[in-house]
């Protein structure tokens, strides 16, 4: 068996004790010596070794050694072998020409000289390894030049699939911009393209020209801006998101409308893509809507005002009518009083209503909001024990506000009847303070059956009311309090009960102070 990193020599000679001397001879580390004491075995070896050199005996039985030589070098794989005849045969001249004939390229005579053979042998091994490591670079070249091949033929799919990509990357672009180029022109909001070093105008589309009248020459001839808002260096601050703007245009009017910009390169140069959604039209519509609006509040609270106002009249004419058909007959006291009553129920609406206005004069001081719940409390309570409910105080430590005492009350005592109302069954009203996030809340949670939604949306519209003997101003003062000191009201309702949440925020209360 071949050992691994070292030369195969095979010894063929069919007597024992010339074999054993050979290996005796020929014997190191880097050979591996194969022996055959037969021609036939000797092919036998052939077949599956790969040999450095043959040392070959011509004697043999059987096949002798020129034979045996023939038939190694008539096979492809082993005419490359060198051969090396020993023999004690005659030294005639036509035995030697024969050896060499047969494939031999040396012929030695024994008795050898030992130095000589190991010399000759070395020599052939060194050839056979030189020529090893010729075949393995010829291998190695060959494997090279495949792996080059490969690399190349890599190189040239990789390539054809980018130019391929590239192609399709330009097709899509080019289709890309054309598509840009209609959204552009035919879009029906104000777009411009604007180079942000100087400011110049590049293209607008065509609604642009139609709503300013200004084409891209005269933009660029201006010595003003075209478009003008409080807050912003417009088209060239960064970008912007539907800020309202207003615009000027060619024939002098002024428009308005919702401006966005984006940051693009064109070419290599930074410029702003500008998209106005011109809004004049609805901005108008918004105003007549707020306008009609106020009208119709403005109507329903003069026909709130007169039905509230006339049933006392109508009580007060009656009696003066028949005082009139009485001539002579003095005025009952007790027509008196009624018509008294029905005229302080008139003046105590007229006075409710005027509670409302957003510019009443307060008296606002800084005020333990604490102390005012326990001041109005007493009143609350004999209200919640008329009506068989519970009043529940859970008032945590807060910091002072300004505000007014009175309409503090007033708020407080509105929102808290109006709890005790809406608890049918026995129930539980409690107040609560506390503050959050440097604000001070006020929460009052009844137990009632909740807020239907339709009534919820009309929460403090002037003269509307679900109760009976109701004047609807109630809750319509309440968020008049509140928007007078820089508080807010929200309402959270189910059928478990009701919570009037007011949010008063501490900064915006001072302001408020310093501004009354």
């Amino acid at each position: 068996m071949r050992k691994q990193n070292k030369a195969n020599i095979l010894i063929v000679d069919d007597k024992r004790e010339n074999l054993i001397a050979l290996e005796a001879v020929l014997s190191q580390e880097d050979y591996y010596l194969v022996s055959a004491q037969s021609g036939e075995e000797a092919l036998k070896h052939v077949l599956q070794t790969d040999f450095a050199v043959i040392l070959l005996d011509v004697q043999m039985p059987g096949l002798n050694g020129f034979q045996t030589a023939k038939l190694i070098k008539q096979r492809k794989s082993s005419a490359h072998i060198p051969i090396i005849f020993i023999t004690a045969l005659s030294k005639a001249h036509e035995n030697i020409m024969e050896g060499y004939s047969s494939g031999a390229v040396d012929y030695i005579f024994k008795p050898f000289n030992r130095d000589i053979l190991k010399s000759k042998v070395e020599v052939f091994v060194d050839l056979y390894r030189k020529k090893n490591e010729v075949v393995m670079q010829q291998q190695q070249l060959k494997q090279d030049q495949k792996n080059l091949q490969d690399k190349y033929n890599n190189l040239e799919a990789i390539i054809t699939e980018k130019t391929k990509e590239l192609v399709k990357t330009n097709q899509e672009l080019k289709v890309s911009q054309q598509l840009f180029e209609k959204v552009f022109q035919f879009s029906p909001n104000l777009m411009s393209l604007r180079c942000k070093s100087d400011k110049r105008y590049l293209s607008v589309n065509q609604s642009w020209c139609e709503h300013t009248g200004y084409d891209v020459v005269e933009l660029n001839g201006l010595d003003d801006e075209l478009i003008s808002t409080e807050e912003i260096d417009v088209d060239l601050d960064g970008n912007i998101n539907n800020e309202k703007i207003t615009y000027t245009t060619k024939n002098g009017g002024t428009r308005v409308g919702l401006l966005s910009t984006e940051t693009i390169y064109v070419k290599g140069e930074v410029c702003v893509l500008s998209t106005i959604t011109d809004i004049t039209e609805q901005t108008k519509l918004e105003k007549e809507f707020s306008r009609l609006d106020h009208l119709n509040l403005v109507g329903e609270m003069a026909a709130g005002i007169a039905h509230e106002v006339r049933n006392p009249m109508t009580t007060v004419i009656g009696f003066l009518q028949i005082a009139k058909n009485e001539v002579g007959k003095p005025i009952s006291d007790n027509y008196l009083k009624l018509m008294l009553d029905e005229l302080k129920r008139a003046n105590g609406i007229i006075t409710e209503f005027l509670t409302l206005a957003k510019d009443k004069v307060t008296n606002k001081k800084e005020q333990d909001l604490n102390k005012i719940i326990h001041v109005i409390y007493p009143l609350i309570q004999a209200e919640a024990l008329m009506t068989n409910n519970t009043i529940v105080l859970d008032l945590k430590e807060i910091p002072p506000l300004y505000i007014d005492e009175q309409e503090i009350r007033q708020l407080l005592l509105n929102i808290s009847l109006n709890g005790l109302d809406a608890m049918k069954d026995t129930g539980t009203l409690t107040i609560r303070t506390f503050e959050k996030d440097d604000d001070v809340i006020l929460q009052i949670s009844d137990e009632g059956c909740g807020i239907k939604e339709e009534v919820l949306e009309k929460m403090g519209t002037p003269f509307f009311t679900t109760k009976e003997n109701g004047t609807g101003l109630g809750m319509a003062i309440c968020y008049s309090i509140a928007s007078r000191h820089s508080a807010e009201i929200s309402i959270d309702t189910s059928s478990q009960g009701t919570t009037f949440e007011i949010t008063f925020q501490k900064e915006n209360a001072k302001v408020a102070q310093l501004n009354t």
